[in-house]
């Protein structure tokens, strides 16, 4: 099984926000929701998908600058 673990990038600098994420999806009020391995949910509203990496396993979440 691959996990994946999810980062909050600002200014050159990456922070683990999940370590072990199993689903992420983006709701269509655009907030992007993180399912872990252990059940637990995380909901990054203002965040865009900015870098999936399949081969590494991680993806890359940016503050959107404004929202319409």
């Amino acid at each position: 099984m691959c996990l994946s673990s999810v980062y909050v990038e600002e200014t050159e600098e990456r922070t683990a926000v999940v370590e072990e994420a199993s689903k992420l999806r983006v709701s269509e009020a655009r907030e992007v929701e993180i399912d872990t391995l252990f059940g637990e949910k995380k909901i990054m509203k203002g965040y865009a998908i900015v870098e999936i990496n399949f081969l590494k396993n991680y993806v890359v979440l940016r503050e959107e600058a404004s929202r319409p």
